[in-house]
């Protein structure tokens, strides 16, 4: 069996600065549920929305949307690239936010 060599991967001593001024947050918000197996009419009559959790950097707030971004991404500059894992929550649809301070 050949020998593999294994790469050693550096880590920085120094991670970058988050780039932005976001704030973090944890948001409850309300959303459709649905079904499509059979249930007795009680049973539907007796359903409610569902009640999900996100977080991440709330990147754009007004009366149509809650935006919040979870991660994000450097260039080969260092400098703030891309955002990813995004959710955008109607506003209508926040329960309640609250923020995540130490970020």
């Amino acid at each position: 069996m050949a020998k593999v060599k294994r790469r050693t991967i550096k880590k920085s001593d120094t991670l970058p600065a988050i780039p932005f001024t976001f704030d973090f947050y944890m948001v409850y918000w309300e959303d459709i549920q649905s079904d499509s197996g059979w249930r007795t009419l009680k049973e539907i009559q007796k359903s409610k929305p569902a009640i999900c959790v996100s977080t991440g950097w709330l990147v754009k707030e007004n009366r149509d949307v809650h935006i919040l971004m979870s991660d994000y991404n450097y260039d080969e500059h260092g400098e703030l690239s891309d955002g990813g894992n995004t959710t955008v929550i109607p506003t209508k649809n926040v329960i309640q936010k609250f923020l995540i301070k130490g970020l």
